[in-house]
């Protein structure tokens, strides 16, 4: 597993795939390895290898908003904007606080043309953006007023 995320990092994604592939063949369920080669699928631009590894790994975590919200991508690729609003309307309710899923489905809105909705969302992933942020910096010792 180490020698295919280091091809990940080295950005040799087709080493990296090989080798995800080969850990999947005697580890069938290795979520890591599942996850890892869709992104790097997705990466090389093999969009239906990347979906079909993300479809592969909602399988063994169908709660991961992280996974939907990659599967969603995917399908944004594939200009399937019915299938991507799907997979990131259930990453929200899953994980309302998951800034990429409404920053991306704010993306969604507006190719479809719902302007409103779209500005909403990145509204909305904007601000947990900056909670985040500040909660972060807060856990380090700074402190903000507000006038």
């Amino acid at each position: 597993m180490l020698s295919a995320k280091e091809a990940m990092i080295k950005k040799k994604f087709q080493e990296s795939i090989d080798l995800f592939t080969e850990i999947i063949k005697i580890e069938p369920d290795n979520f890591d390895a599942i996850f890892s080669r869709g992104i790097a699928n997705f990466i090389k631009k093999n969009y239906q290898n990347a979906l079909e590894d993300f479809t592969q790994g909602l399988f063994l975590k169908p709660d991961s908003s992280k996974l939907l919200c990659s599967r969603a991508n995917t399908y944004l690729a594939l200009d399937q904007n019915d299938s991507a609003l799907h997979d990131l309307n259930q990453a929200i309710e899953i994980d309302p606080q998951y800034i990429s899923a409404y920053l991306t489905r704010s993306e969604v809105m507006e190719r479809i043309g719902e302007r409103e909705q779209a500005e909403a969302d990145k509204e909305v992933g904007l601000r947990l953006q900056q909670q985040m942020s500040q909660s972060l910096l807060e856990s380090q010792g700074f402190m903000f007023q507000t006038w």
